[in-house]
């Protein structure tokens, strides 16, 4: 790093779950986790999607995505998997200067490039890195896509009490420590903390931790905060995907 260069540093933002059975399974995640209303990511509908983003905590969004279509290539992923899916994780960064160029260099597919109310984004392949993880340019830091969305103010005056925010979430992959590094790489964080299960990427002080693989691979878990002290240490399955609480 140069002398007069900023840190880099990245944050966790919304974790996203993917099912054929949008509407049933929106309303299981909504009354599981005691949540309050979602509101709709006005960008998903025209690539066909469709879509309820739930307010966790005041920075922190659960969002459960489905195909409009048999035929739209979600839908063929989602067939192959058993119909539901931790499916992607959307973190911000300050910005994608050599990005593509270390993904390029590590062999890492950018499989979408975009921008999205007015901020670029990318997208990398979830074969090459795990899960499909979208990196956000987005400043000021403790600035987000959804603050001046009017569905998004409702849904965060009426969010549920149960959980309050996603606190980490864990990967699993064939080698969790050259995973963890790949990433790290390409995002320009410190290198990751290896631990006895695995390797550890600190995200803004929500850890991203790499697992080795068991049954699933991909996005297995998510750790949510609870403020019912008696649930810390349970956990449910939603989409696939074990929702940690505590």
């Amino acid at each position: 790093m140069e002398m007069n260069e900023e840190p880099r540093w990245a944050q966790l933002r919304q974790v996203v779950l993917a099912t054929l059975d949008h509407a049933g399974d929106s309303e299981l995640v909504r009354k599981t986790l005691q949540l309050g209303p979602s509101f709709d990511d006005p960008e998903l509908a025209t690539i066909g999607l469709a879509d309820a983003t739930f307010p966790v905590g005041p920075d922190t969004y659960l969002e459960v995505c489905g195909p409009m279509t048999e035929d739209h290539q979600v839908a063929k992923w989602l067939r192959k998997v058993g119909g539901t899916s931790g499916w992607c994780l959307s973190t911000q960064v300050p910005n994608l200067d050599g990005v593509r160029e270390r993904c390029a260099q590590l062999g890492v597919r950018v499989a979408i490039e975009a921008e999205a109310l007015g901020h670029e984004i990318v997208q990398l392949h979830p074969l090459d890195v795990g899960v499909l993880l979208e990196l956000d340019s987005f400043i000021p830091r403790d600035e987000w896509f959804w603050d001046d969305l009017e569905g998004a103010k409702v849904a965060q005056s009426e969010r549920g009490v149960f959980v309050d925010d996603i606190v980490g979430v864990e990967i699993a992959v064939e080698d969790p420590a050259a995973m963890a590094t790949t990433w790290a790489t390409i995002i320009g964080l410190p290198e990751p903390e290896l631990v006895e299960n695995g390797a550890v990427l600190n995200f803004s002080g929500r850890p991203i931790r790499f697992v080795g693989l068991d049954d699933r691979r991909g996005l297995v878990a998510v750790d949510m905060r609870t403020s019912d002290r008696a649930r810390a240490g349970d956990s449910v399955e939603l989409c696939n995907t074990e929702i940690r609480f505590v």
